[in-house]
């Protein structure tokens, strides 16, 4: 088991909560295992439990790393309870938007974020 992340895969939402704060390189790591073992239609990130802080450059990279990874249209809920982590997944969502490809939201309710991505 990870000590930064735990990845389940619950009623069709591959859910990826986070246990640390993860570095960059951990971030881009953590894509690449979902790109790989998960089927990634609909993701839920769980920040719930974490405080962390991204630079703007750092978010900017992280968006475009998963624009290059995720390929086909897919729904994105980010819940992050944190004021910083929370307006920092506003700003990754921005980056991230791809028109009719990739959807990001970010949401402080986990029921929210759960009811989005099963609209």
């Amino acid at each position: 088991m990870s000590v930064t992340h735990l990845i389940t895969l619950e009623d069709g939402i591959t859910r990826i909560k986070f246990l640390a704060a993860p570095s960059l390189e951990q971030t881009k790591a953590i894509i690449d295992e979902i790109v790989e073992n998960y089927p990634y239609e609909k993701r839920l990130w769980d920040m719930s439990e974490i405080k962390f802080d991204f630079t703007t450059d750092e978010i900017q990279e992280i968006a475009e790393y998963g624009k290059r990874k995720f390929v086909k249209a897919n729904k994105l809920a980010v819940y992050a309870t944190d004021d910083l982590a929370y307006g920092e997944m506003r700003q990754f969502a921005v980056y991230r938007h791809e028109e009719n490809k990739a959807t990001p939201r970010a949401f402080r309710s986990e029921k929210a974020a759960i009811e989005w991505l099963n609209s």
